[in-house]
This record gives C-alpha cells, sequence and structure tokens, in this order.
C-alpha cells in the first residue's frame, strides 16, 4: 500500500534527523554551519512534544535522552498508522 509506505518513510525521516542532530550534538559539529544548523533546527522543531520530558543538569545528556524517546515515539506511532492504514 503506498499510503502506509509513505508514513512509514515520514516516521523513518524524523527519526534519522532525530539521531543525526544527536550525533552531531555529540561531535560537537559546528552550529554556523547551514546545514548543521538546519538540521538541529528540524531535530528541534521535531523533539518539542517531548521537550523536557526528562531533565539532566548536562544539557547535552537532557538533548539524547528527550531526542532518542522522541525518535523512538515517531518511529512506533508511525508503525502503528501504517499497520492501520494497510486495512
Amino acid at each position: 500500500n503506498p499510503v502506509s509506505a509513505m508514513i512509514l518513510a515520514a516516521g523513518w525521516a524524523a527519526v534519522v534527523i532525530l539521531a543525526l542532530g544527536m550525533l552531531l550534538t555529540w561531535g560537537n559539529a559546528n552550529p554556523g554551519n547551514a546545514l548543521v544548523d538546519a538540521t538541529l533546527d528540524a531535530g528541534r522543531w521535531l523533539a518539542t512534544p517531548f521537550h523536557d520530558a526528562f531533565t539532566r543538569p548536562n544539557p547535552e545528556h537532557q538533548l539524547y535522552l528527550n531526542w532518542a524517546i522522541a525518535a523512538a515515539a515517531y518511529y512506533l506511532l508511525a508503525r502503528v498508522i501504517s499497520w492501520l492504514v494497510r486495512f
């Protein structure tokens, strides 16, 4: 089903953006770079519902935790909706 595949692809796209943002943060990428800035902006927007879900003293650890939870939630939500659309 093409609609189901598109929904799953959108979920994977969200996961990839969030994972890439975590990787760029971990690698101390230059936020002045346009590509890095756009990726981090997209990740912040995707992780907005999970902002401060867990608080940690280290802001990087907090980002990793909240963004990983957001990625898992988007993946699971996309899988469920994709499965439901097939029927």
